[in-house]
């Protein structure tokens, strides 16, 4: 039999191809047609049940409270008119207005919010009985890159907008102490400012993302949280109205860690990268090194950073005051250590205002002020904003201090702080005088706060 020649195969295959009759515009068209119809019915199934939400925050950044209008979107995932958005629209609102797909704008109120995953739940004020349009919630074990997403929104305030794109990677980590429970849809799909809070919609129609996150200073970079942690904290914040964790001190790395070039020995387990002072994880023995292998029995798999956030889920579900044992491997020894849980409290704080003395308070947290906290890890408060002009920031207390006595009694909640400015305004002293004793960039400082003048009252 003769064998071709190599070079014979190419000129076959030319002439093949020129035989073949050319593919009809019809037939492309039709194609272009099929697509399009797909699209349009994934808009039509989500669309209607897209939110502009337009919140009024309270900020008290600049040492007084000021109201500020912000605005974001959301989208109804039942009939009776609950919306999901994000935490950071929803926060440290005094009123929410809702303008729905049939042009009504309606009141809504706050059912729940999870600072971490920047996810809340909001009741949208319609007659009882109501039947509204409504998304539901895709399977995120389905999100695959290259998947086509529309992404709905209110961009920059432009209400009932939409964006078509793909999925560009299903499961992005992002390194923040911010969310440290979430991976990242990641898509090239247009999301900026206002888009917050609208649903990423695969092409069956269904909700598989909330969008979240943007890179300002990059094209094509928008991120939306997976709608397997949307749904696993939406229905924690139906029921309780927030999502209840604990309390452990463990700071965690991945076996393989390519930001930091390092790679551990093993294949299962994740690394211990830090221990918290007075911790639960301190309490039971955890060491900065040791590798984790099993938590109360289930194997613990964070060989990669995208794998992470779910080992942060199992450790913050343990029930809290609860011994549970850790296996470990420490070295060539394997160790079981007894870890106690604590509840974490670390809840949405509105902040303090104290209008005489033109300061604004708030709360010491890791995730939220983590400079603070390593200087002051034990619970406290800072100050949040001095107002110009103002008694504070004349009398030299600036923002970032953190505040550990007033008026000789110390100070370690936002309730004592309340407590100490109600007494001492209602004592009337004859020098409106009060001593602060402050810890400033780890240096303790006193500053006596001269509240004499009313600048509220000379402002009006």
């Amino acid at each position: 039999m003769r064998v071709l020649r190599p070079l014979v195969l190419p000129v076959l295959l030319l002439l093949l191809l020129l035989a073949a009759p050319p593919a009809p515009a019809e037939e492309a068209a039709e194609r272009l047609g099929d697509f399009q119809a797909v699209i349009e019915t994934a808009k039509r199934r989500v669309y209607p049940a897209l939110v502009f939400v337009k919140p009024v925050q309270e900020d008290l950044s600049e040492g007084e409270s000021r109201r500020v209008e912000v605005l974001g979107s959301g989208v109804i995932f039942t009939p009776d008119g609950y919306v999901v958005t994000n935490h950071h629209v929803a926060e440290k609102a005094r009123e929410i207005r809702c303008v729905l797909g049939d042009r009504r704008q309606v009141d809504a109120e706050v059912v729940g919010l999870d600072k971490v995953t920047d996810l809340a739940v909001l009741k949208l004020d319609v007659p009882e009985g109501e039947v509204l349009p409504h998304a539901t919630f895709g399977d995120g074990n389905l999100v695959e890159e290259g998947q086509f997403v529309l992404a709905l929104g209110s961009p920059y305030g432009f209400e009932r907008s939409l964006s078509l794109g793909i999925v560009s990677n299903a499961r992005r980590h992002l390194d923040s102490a911010q969310h440290p429970y979430n991976n990242w849809i990641q898509t090239d799909a247009a999301i900026n400012p206002g888009n917050s809070g609208g649903p990423l919609v695969n092409t069956r129609g269904e909700v598989i993302g909330i969008n979240t996150l943007a890179l300002r200073q990059a094209n094509s970079l928008g991120f939306a949280i997976p709608v397997d942690v949307v749904k696993r904290v939406v229905k924690r914040l139906l029921e309780d109205g927030r999502v209840q964790r604990s309390r452990h001190g463990l700071t965690l790395r991945a076996l393989v860690d390519y930001s930091q070039n390092t790679i551990f020995e093993g294949k299962e387990g994740v690394i211990v990268d830090d221990v918290a002072a007075a911790s639960p994880a301190q309490a039971a023995g955890f060491r900065k090194g040791d590798r984790i292998l099993q938590v109360d029995g289930q194997p613990v798999r964070g060989r990669y950073m995208e794998d992470l956030p779910e080992i942060r889920w199992l450790l913050a579900d343990l029930a809290s005051q609860t011994s549970v044992p850790v296996t470990l491997k420490r070295g060539g020894e394997t160790l079981v250590l007894e870890l106690v849980p604590e509840q974490d409290d670390d809840l949405d704080d509105e902040g303090l205002e104290c209008d005489r003395w033109d300061a604004t308070f708030q709360r010491i947290t890791l995730q939220e002020t983590p400079e603070l906290h390593f200087w002051h890890p034990a619970a406290g408060i800072y100050v949040l904003g001095v107002s110009y002009p103002g008694n504070a920031a004349s009398s030299g207390l600036r923002p970032q201090d953190v505040v550990l006595r007033v008026d000789g009694e110390e100070v370690g909640t936002l309730e004592d702080m309340k407590k100490i400015y109600e007494r001492v305004l209602e004592e009337e002293r004859e020098k409106k005088h009060v001593l602060f004793e402050v810890l400033r960039r780890g240096y303790r400082q006193f500053v006596a706060l001269d509240y004499g003048p009313d600048y509220d009252q000379e402002k009006k």
